[in-house]
């Protein structure tokens, strides 16, 4: 029986390109966006990396180190700014687009597949600030090409040599992947069970050679890393997130008030999408070798990577876009038969529609700022998220970019990182943010190492947070400032003796070095 791909490979059609570039185009306010405390960690380990450092040796985090190389990368190629980090996100959006067109159209057709192309920008671009250029959202580019790479390989002849190449390719792309969270795994197990259920059978061929491309790309990643003392630091990492993720699940009750709150927010931003989606599984019909199941399996697998996490925020859900986009396109083109007139105008509408909650979300809060009509701190008002306002940021990176020197040390006790990168200063300690010091599942004799970096380094200026209640991040609610009065003897002592208070500017309560 003829299949799908018994037809010449599909290819980017026009309006498929041409709605991509609509959905690019209207996101482009994006690259002035404000970076997030997550990015602003991103940020000063890229910067540690180009001068030299290593992640988490030199400069601390919990993330696995593919996201601290791309931001690198991303600097080498466009400065130290927020647009560089930005940028990141146009790059890695239509390189996600490529394999989903090509999925889409296997599993719902070409028109289908041009919806794809116009939904995953809207819906990706108008996340949150502190949710885009993330580990969670990057990685959907090489997810989407392993799922592409593995269809590849159940198309080909079992045990045939295109087939064990492609699952050479799908096996690399899961072990990069993995380098972006470990947690991941759960997606390279869907792949592999859904390769096998298509087979019906075990392909030791194919096995082997998606376990060898796995290996090619993490045995010498594991070995560098082993050679340079960060996978020591990595175990602690992973010790210290099961603790963080372990926090969640102590109380049932509390679990499931968190992920009704983050799940009420994430249908604010994904009703239409999952009722879409939804509708597919009623009126989009099945085609001949789509490989439904595979949708499924990926949506299972990030599920997971959701459960697992215990934890519910924003960014752990963008693995699940491209399936959903998936399945919403495939309802979109059902609505939209452009063989009829009434399924030309519903496009149409469709399409400005889409359109429009993309603009509103990015040009509309734009257009004052880029006008030169408001400041860009009455810009960054706009941007909160939790106790981060972009905007008092913003004034704090000004008042020590006017006090300060580039590249000098700059100590905040709490977990805002990307006020530092903001300032142009780098982290006194290697710890850029405190939780460490003071979570569950951290070696204690950190707190001494901090604060005798303290005295040999003694930034100019040190920050202390207030009202940044974090006990999913803690441990403890009570904010920074408490904590450190009440729990951090050492520090505390270290900061009465060499610094004087100064100023406040919003919730940053500032200390000036003696004799300045």
């Amino acid at each position: 029986m003829t299949t799908v791909f018994s037809a010449p490979r599909p290819r980017l059609d026009g309006w498929a390109v041409a709605l991509a570039v609509l959905g690019l185009i209207l996101a482009l306010p994006v690259l002035g966006y404000p970076l997030g405390r997550d990015q602003g960690t991103y940020a000063n380990i890229a910067v540690s990396i180009q001068n030299g450092g290593l992640p988490y040796l030199d400069m601390w985090d919990i993330k696995p180190p593919a996201i601290y190389y791309l931001y690198a990368l991303a600097f080498n190629l466009f400065g130290q700014s927020a647009p560089a980090v930005h940028a990141l996100d146009f790059i890695f959006v239509p390189l996600a687009l490529v394999p989903l067109y090509l999925l889409t159209r296997r599993a719902a057709g070409v028109i289908a597949a041009r919806w794809a192309m116009l939904l995953l920008p809207v819906f990706y671009f108008t996340e949150t600030f502190a949710s885009v250029s993330q580990s969670d959202s990057l990685v959907i580019a090489p997810m989407a090409w392993a799922v592409w790479l593995v269809v590849r390989a159940g198309d080909a002849p079992r045990g045939s040599a295109s087939a064990v190449r492609w699952a050479l390719g799908a096996g690399m792309l899961c072990a990069l992947v993995l380098w972006f969270k470990h947690y991941y795994v759960a997606f390279a197990l869907a792949l592999a069970l859904e390769h096998v259920l298509h087979r019906r059978a075990l392909s030791w061929r194919e096995g082997l050679a998606f376990g060898v491309g796995g290996v090619l790309v993490g045995l010498p990643t594991f070995l560098y890393a082993y050679q340079t003392g960060i996978w020591g630091e990595m175990l602690i990492v992973a010790q210290g997130t099961a603790a963080y993720s372990a926090q969640s699940f102590t109380s049932f009750t509390a679990l499931v008030e968190q992920f009704s709150h983050y799940l009420a927010f994430r249908w604010s931003h994904w009703g239409v999408l999952l009722t879409l989606a939804a509708l597919a599984l009623v009126i989009a019909p099945r085609r001949e070798g789509g490989r439904g199941r595979m949708v499924g399996l990926w949506l299972a697998a990030g599920l997971a990577f959701v459960l697992v996490q215990g934890k519910g925020f924003d960014t752990h859900w963008l693995p699940l876009l491209p399936p959903l986009v998936m399945g919403a396109a495939a309802t979109l083109a059902r609505l939209t038969p452009p063989q009829t007139a009434w399924g030309k105008v519903a496009a149409v509408g469709a399409v400005i529609g889409l359109g429009a909650v993309l603009a509103i979300n990015t040009w509309l809060p734009a257009l004052p700022y880029l006008t030169g009509q408001e400041t860009q701190r009455a810009y960054f008002r706009q941007f909160q998220a939790g106790d981060i306002n972009a905007a008092e940021s913003l004034r704090m990176a000004e008042w020590l970019r006017e006090r300060t020197q580039p590249g000098e040390a700059l100590y905040i006790w709490g977990f805002r990182p990307e006020v530092t990168f903001m300032a142009g200063l780098r982290p006194a300690t290697r710890f850029q943010m405190h939780f460490p010091l003071i979570g569950q599942g951290y070696p204690e004799q950190w707190k001494q190492e901090n604060v005798d970096t303290l005295w040999q380094v003694l930034p100019p200026v040190v920050v202390v947070m207030r009202a940044d209640y974090m006990p999913w991040v803690t441990g403890s609610d009570d904010d920074s400032n408490t904590i450190l009065a009440q729990d951090y003897t050492a520090l505390r002592d270290w900061l009465i003796f060499n610094y004087d208070r100064g100023e406040e500017i919003g919730n940053f309560l500032v200390w000036i070095r003696k004799g300045e």
